[in-house]
């Protein structure tokens, strides 16, 4: 079924809409910003702005019949009201009825509202032809005021021109969706973020869409200049040594590497080294000052240092109590176990990323926290420029890709043995650390750990692979 968030995301394919109204086995698109799953958690806040509302629950079918009942009572206010046409639904936040038509009103944890126009006027379509009378549609942007119960940022959207297109837009999907046979694909640059893009154009090993290397651009470029496959791509000129690198290793189970560059990179590396790892969390309900709705704050570091050639590493952490935002403390560790002299690895950037947010929000501690900036060195980058590869990444770099492929049969190494498996995970069991006590919070922290401590013990395996050739 097309619904707001997934038609804001079909850029206008038929085949796109096609293949996910009837893939079954498909997984809805997911926005982290659809508050319609959030409004439980701010229903306070909610109230504070649209009192005395009835809430409409269920799955889609169910609430929509439940909406359409309310909406007949001429109840005022409806909360995650729900409606159906032809194929279609929409789920609005709150809508209120003023003047004999319902107003929308889509909450949004941002002041960037324009980005949620579209997605508020297919709300308008949908209820209008569900025989709904629709007034304005209105975005509320909660911001820091908004959050402590203040006033919400209410913003009229209306854009009846805009409203038009996307009427003739979801007719247009629609009618292909009721199709017996599935739309042709054409190739644009977003088929490049297409989940169906392998069943549009890559529908063998060898094509030349399934090169993680290159950027999609480009393999638009080749396939349509008639270079569709991986081994007509290897013959041309333009094929540089990253790429060989990642055809070489399909048809080969051993590693490949390169010297040259691998001893490139372990030349900007020094001891003492340190290993670096941060655990986060998107805050929704702020209470500090220095916060916004939905920033990400850290939670919890692992620090493994290696003083010297030969030395055993020594394990450095730190975890919040998930009772309060614990960036002071933080930092003071921070400062504490990484010295001025420490050569700092992180995999990808984004410890980079969440210490110089540190920065601009203690503005006091800043030039401590840019010594260790100035420091950072990114282990992902030799495998992202497929510096060592083997044909168990699959073409990819991610800590959770390469570690398994370099040591297939390392169970101290396995993150699925642990009781925590991913970031989402820990940053899940963190969010409710503060509801805990007793054993039950001494286990979560427990495992919050050894979660972090593993991710910083992988990055000295990668790093002693790099070594090894």
């Amino acid at each position: 079924m097309v619904n707001q968030l997934n038609f804001t995301k079909f850029n206008g394919c038929s085949r796109q809409a096609y293949l996910t109204a009837r893939d079954k086995n498909y997984k809805s698109l997911k926005d982290k910003y659809n508050m319609s799953s959030r409004l439980h958690d701010i229903q306070s806040d909610m109230l504070r702005s649209f009192p005395d509302g009835v809430w409409v629950y269920g799955d889609t079918k169910r609430a929509a019949l439940d909406t359409r009942a309310i909406v007949e009572k001429g109840e005022e206010v409806i909360y995650n009201a729900t409606f159906i046409h032809n194929g279609a639904s929409a789920r609005c936040d709150v809508i209120m009825l003023e003047n004999g038509a319902y107003d929308i009103y889509a909450v949004r944890p941002t002041s960037r509202y324009t980005r949620w126009i579209d997605e508020v006027l297919f709300s308008k379509i949908i209820m209008e032809k569900s025989g709904v009378k629709v007034g304005n549609c209105f975005v509320c942007a909660i911001d820091r005021e908004g959050m402590k119960g203040k006033t919400l940022s209410v913003i009229n959207v209306n854009n009846y021109r805009r409203q038009k297109k996307l009427e003739e837009r979801l007719e247009r999907i629609l009618k292909n969706i009721a199709l017996e046979a599935i739309p042709e694909p054409s190739l644009t640059r977003l088929c490049g973020s297409c989940p169906y893009l392998e069943s549009c154009f890559a529908k063998s090993e060898d094509s030349i869409f399934t090169l993680k290397s290159i950027p999609f651009t480009k393999k638009m470029s080749l396939f349509q200049k008639g270079v569709k496959t991986v081994d007509s791509f290897a013959k041309m000129p333009d094929c540089d040594d990253k790429t060989k690198r990642e055809i070489l290793v399909r048809s080969t189970d051993e590693d490949v590497y390169s010297k040259e560059e691998i001893a490139s990179f372990l030349k900007t590396l020094h001891y003492p080294l340190g290993f670096l790892d941060f655990e986060t969390m998107e805050v929704f309900r702020p209470k500090e000052k220095f916060l916004a709705p939905m920033d990400t704050v850290i939670t919890q570091f692992s620090y493994h240092l290696i003083e010297k050639e030969g030395a055993e590493p020594v394990h450095f952490e730190f975890i919040g109590d998930g009772e309060h935002y614990c960036e002071k403390e933080v930092i003071k560790e921070l400062c504490k176990c990484i010295g001025k002299d420490h050569c700092v690895l992180m995999y990808s950037d984004y410890e980079k990323i969440c210490i110089e947010r540190l920065m601009k929000r203690h503005p006091k501690s800043a030039s401590k926290l840019e010594v260790i900036v100035n420091n950072l060195v990114d282990l992902e980058k030799p495998f992202a420029k497929k510096v060592l590869v083997n044909r168990a990444m699959e073409g990819k770099s991610s800590l959770k890709k390469v570690l398994p492929a370099l040591y297939p049969d390392c169970p101290e190494l396995d993150y699925s043995r642990m009781a925590i498996k991913n970031g989402q995970q820990a940053e899940s069991v963190y969010a409710r650390l503060g509801r805990m006590s007793g054993k039950e919070k001494e286990n979560a922290m427990r495992d919050l750990r050894e979660y972090c401590a593993l991710d910083t013990l992988a990055m000295i395996k990668l790093w002693e692979k790099l070594e090894f050739y």
